[in-house]
């Protein structure tokens, strides 16, 4: 079984390396889908290819259904405050199914009430006889919507997700269509391998004013060991990821190395007997931390992110267990 999926891993990597060669695309044009999805997985250094147990398996690997046939259906609001209150995120995560499981995932990131000025003279100066006033405010707003499921190849899993993206951005707006496909490998009971491919068939996005923007397919790698907790006598967990992009990034990521370049994310989550869970983590660049209260089916998730060039963020969500 091994052999069987880790021959199918690199054919995968070996027919996107190959799609890749091919295509030319706009620089961090995929930004807007990599905000991260999920107050635990936020929490936990903005991992999750290997949460089992995260309410939004579209976003982060399909595959991992697979591995919940039979339980119950998660349902999450989220929202989130990033950079003062300056950008808005909030989504919609639901996975249900008892045989056959599915993931959906409605989110809107946006700057809202974004002022626009005009000068009373135009063709004069600013001064303090000429100076600006807003005659108008706009909104940059973007919709996205995901759809997990996944397939069964012998003793293989395969994740799908399409995504649909919706941009409107001040005067101009535009929409996007792709999709990301990934899958995992159990190497022990205890440790959990995942890969994604992002954006597998490079994702176009469309504009009104007739240009167009294309993300580049990009690899997400995770590894996950669960074990014993001492003293609190629970199951702690370790993750470790790391991002591998083919975009020239320099001075964004962690390391480069040309046109490749690598981000690293850390989590580790230790559940408390009964009622709550910590989390601790590192995404990137920045420090993240949080935690889940359990009130019978209700969960209440909050994350926090030290951004020391910005501004924190933290996020709130409320889950559901039917």
């Amino acid at each position: 079984m091994k052999n069987t999926i880790l021959k199918s891993l690199l054919l995968l990597l070996l027919f996107n390396g190959v799609l890749i060669g091919g295509l030319h695309a706009d620089k961090y044009a995929g930004e807007i889908t990599r905000f991260g999805l999920g107050v635990r997985n936020t929490a936990l250094g903005n991992t999750g290819l290997t949460d089992v147990n995260s309410p939004a398996l579209a976003y982060w690997n399909a595959a991992l259904l697979a591995e919940s046939v039979g339980s119950t259906s998660d349902f999450e609001l989220f929202h989130s405050e990033e950079f003062s209150g300056l950008v808005t995120y909030d989504s919609f995560l639901a996975t249900w199914g008892k045989k056959d499981r599915y993931s959906l995932i409605l989110m809107r990131i946006g700057i809202d009430d974004i002022p626009l000025t005009r000068l009373p003279d135009p063709d004069a100066e600013p001064s303090v006889d000429n100076q600006p006033y807003k005659y108008k405010t706009v909104n940059n707003s973007d919709y996205l919507a995901y759809f997990g499921f996944y397939r069964k190849l012998s003793s293989y899993v395969i994740g799908i997700t399409p995504k649909v993206l919706y941009r409107n951005l001040a005067n101009t707006n535009g929409y996007g269509f792709g999709a990301d496909v990934s899958t995992y490998l159990k190497v022990t009971n205890n440790a959990l391998f995942a890969l994604k491919v992002r954006d597998f068939f490079s994702t176009q996005i469309f504009w009104a004013n007739g240009t167009r923007e294309m993300i580049l397919p990009s690899i997400d790698t995770e590894f996950s060991y669960s074990f014993p907790t001492p003293i609190i006598n629970t199951t702690s967990r370790i993750i470790l990821g790391v991002d591998l992009y083919l975009e020239g990034r320099i001075l964004s990521s962690t390391n480069n190395f040309g046109v490749v370049s690598t981000d690293y994310h850390f989590g580790l989550e230790l559940p408390m007997p009964e009622y709550l869970t910590l989390y601790l983590g590192y995404d990137v660049k920045d420090f993240t931390s949080g935690l889940t209260l359990y009130l019978g089916q209700f969960q209440i998730n909050y994350g926090f992110k030290h951004n020391t060039e910005l501004d924190n963020s933290h996020r709130v969500s409320i889950g559901l267990k039917l």
